[in-house]
């Protein structure tokens, strides 16, 4: 099983497949390395593609003191899977939970990014209102399902989702496929990330000079049924990253890599660039 040590010595489990201008795909938290099979499946003809569970995410280690879960330690493990596989530049692709850790990764080590795509990208809470709602009606509610009913609480929770009413509608196959994945996440895992890497996120909407700053090219993706913050924040993207571009996707929810794979890799292939 390939894995690797991380920086302060936590197990990741990592899967790479195909030859090319490397692609690092960084996962949902609601998913796992396999989230991107079918962007592997059709991409690794032309690009290395990189696939790795985050910590709290099996087969990768699921740490027991919530101290080591947050978004340096998130960040930190993208830039140790890359010091390991020897990866001077990749292009970096993360939706949702793993799009905020790819964009973190950007702004922190540029020299480091080929090309940023962003699928369903979100700010954290722009204010006390936000932040109390958020924490309030999504993190901990989420937190204590975890903590009740394992991974059927973590099912339930997007069975009723709006923004995965067209992933469930449109491809029942796919959909049992990542339902099935997701009750059997670590319930531990979960919470731990869910009590620090969402409680603690941070609003984009204060990075505005780093924002303006960098100057690699970022692909914004969203589709037009996920939730209200992520068409702000990717309006807000669009106009504060100086080379940008946004592709959103109608009638198509939150896992547009998923729901839309054909199209999404289409983009992708053509957006994504090898290493200068």
């Amino acid at each position: 099983m390939p894995e690797f040590q991380s920086f302060d010595g936590i197990s990741i489990y990592y899967e790479e497949a195909g030859v090319g201008a490397p692609i690092v795909f960084v996962h949902e938290f609601g998913g796992d390395y396999r989230s991107w099979h079918l962007q592997v499946e059709e991409l690794r003809r032309s690009f290395r593609c990189i696939t790795f569970s985050a910590r709290g995410f099996l087969p990768s280690a699921v740490p027991e003191k919530r101290s080591q879960y947050g978004q340096s330690q998130s960040t930190g493990d993208l830039l140790a899977l890359m010091d390991h596989l020897g990866l001077e530049k990749a292009n970096i692709v993360g939706t949702s939970m793993g799009s905020f850790t790819g964009l973190d990764f950007a702004l922190n080590h540029p020299d480091r990014v080929a090309s940023a795509t962003l699928v369903g990208n979100s700010s954290g809470p722009r204010d006390e209102k936000e932040r109390i709602r958020y924490r309030g009606e999504w993190v901990s509610h989420e937190a204590n399902l975890r903590e009740e009913l394992g991974g059927d609480g973590a099912v339930s929770v997007l069975e009723d989702d709006p923004a995965y009413q067209s992933f469930q509608r449109n491809d029942s196959e796919n959909w049992a496929i990542y339902a099935s994945n997701l009750r059997n996440q670590s319930a531990e895992g979960a919470v731990h990330v869910l009590s620090t890497v969402h409680w603690n996120r941070r609003s984009l909407f204060e990075d505005e000079a780093r924002l303006k700053a960098f100057e690699k090219p970022v692909l914004l993706v969203t589709g037009d049924e996920d939730y209200y913050l992520v068409g702000e924040t990717n309006a807000f993207l669009k106009d504060t990253l100086p080379n940008s571009v946004w592709h959103r996707f109608p009638g198509t929810g939150h896992l547009v890599n998923i729901e839309r794979a054909a199209e999404f890799n289409r983009l992708l292939a053509e957006f994504a660039r090898e290493p200068e």
